[in-house]
């Protein structure tokens, strides 16, 4: 296609050279004509001991002819056009430059028509090319057409098309995403407030958890105030709370399930699952929404009427948002909770490294296996060792 690009424009410019040395011949021959004749009249003249040109000679009549000069009859006068004759070698070289054009011409004409010529050769190769392609392309789309027929008579099964995370929104994700290690990600489940770091429980019951406390060692104080607990506190890798921001974020973005795992000194471990989990926003006090209970450990977050922490506020020693009328269950505590009047949970309580005596501020879980004994004040308090809570979305498929 370049090729015959460049053909085209070789044909336009010799064109337009034909069409410039037409013109410059047509007004050539305009001014040849009476010239042609002027030369032959001169031609006529006796030149023999005269001076036509100069001046010197004998002096012009004023009559158009000279006198003295003999024409070809005898008549003794030869008849001029003009005052100046001629100047025979502009006439010269202007009949050199014409014969140049013409043959320029005839030239340009000769390799018009061989370009030309070209061109259409360039131009049917160039479409049995196309349709040699065209033709080649269909019988190749065919030819896979029939293969594909023949080798699908049933039914093809439906795949499921890879998935593409662009930002993960909570552990779950880096699960899909073939990450199979615990430890530290970050997520994002709500693009307008940003990416944070949560820890991703990826080894055990399936992965894919995100956790938002975990308690270990005591080394973390969660006597906190409400400014804290907002934004979280501790270390991802040992003991911390995630924020009530951030919780709320991640169950916003996805319907989620709770597991909470406990062991005591003992060695007794159990655990409590809720199919619901969601925290709202500051603006309602992080309310809580939880239901839909299994496990071994008990239902002590919906205890009974008159401790059931489902629709509770969160309250801290700082900020009162508790049922109880008397005073302040966070205060009392020491802790952050989603405290009714008072409480028949508490994970978030004093940690203990045995078991302990009077005010039941330490880490509480209601329905522990041997809690009936600790009905008197004056009797052992109940301490666990390890408390995890994790979470991650209702329809995840290990």
């Amino acid at each position: 296609m370049k090729e015959l690009q460049t053909l085209k424009e070789q044909v336009n410019k010799l064109k337009s050279g034909c069409q410039e040395c037409r013109g410059a011949r047509a007004q050539q021959a305009d001014q040849g004509q009476p010239v042609q004749r002027d030369t032959e009249e001169v031609h006529r003249v006796d030149l023999s001991g005269q001076d036509l040109f100069g001046g010197a000679s004998q002096e012009d009549r004023g009559d158009g002819t000279i006198p003295g000069a003999q024409d070809v009859n005898g008549a003794g006068q030869v008849p001029i056009y003009g005052k100046m004759p001629p100047n025979p070698s502009s006439l010269l070289e202007m009949q050199v430059k014409l014969n140049r054009m013409s043959a320029s011409l005839r030239n340009a004409r000769n390799q018009i028509s061989a370009l030309q010529g070209r061109l259409e050769g360039l131009n049917l190769l160039n479409m049995d090319n196309v349709q040699a392609m065209v033709d080649q392309r269909v019988e190749n789309i065919s030819g896979v057409v029939n293969k594909l027929s023949s080798s699908c008579n049933t039914q093809c099964a439906v795949q499921n098309s890879p998935q593409f995370i662009l930002a993960p929104r909570d552990c779950s994700d880096y699960n899909v995403l073939q990450e199979r290690k615990s430890g530290v990600y970050r997520v994002t489940p709500d693009p307008r407030n940003g990416t944070f770091e949560v820890f991703c429980e990826m080894e055990t019951y399936g992965g894919g958890w995100t956790m938002i406390q975990q308690r270990l060692d005591g080394s973390v104080s969660f006597n906190r105030t409400w400014a804290e607990y907002k934004k979280g506190f501790g270390n991802l890798r040992g003991e911390f709370w995630l924020g009530n921001d951030y919780i709320h974020l991640l169950t916003k973005a996805k319907d989620m399930v709770l597991r909470i795992d406990l062991e005591d000194f003992e060695g007794v471990r159990e655990y409590a699952k809720f199919d619901e989990f969601y925290v709202a926003n500051e603006f309602l006090r992080y309310r809580l929404s939880i239901s839909g209970y299994s496990g071994t450990a008990g239902n002590a977050i919906s205890f009974n009427k008159h401790f059931n922490h489902d629709q509770k506020f969160f309250s801290t020693p700082d900020r009162d948002n508790d049922m109880y009328p008397s005073g302040n269950c966070g205060a009392y505590y020491s802790s952050g909770w989603w405290f009714d009047a008072c409480m028949s949970a508490n994970l978030n309580g004093k940690y203990y490294h045995k078991r302990y005596k009077g005010v039941r501020n330490g880490i509480f879980w209601g329905t522990w296996h041997n809690m009936s004994s600790e009905y008197y004040p004056t009797n052992y308090r109940q301490a666990f060792k390890t408390v995890r809570m994790m979470m991650r979305p209702k329809n995840y498929a290990p």
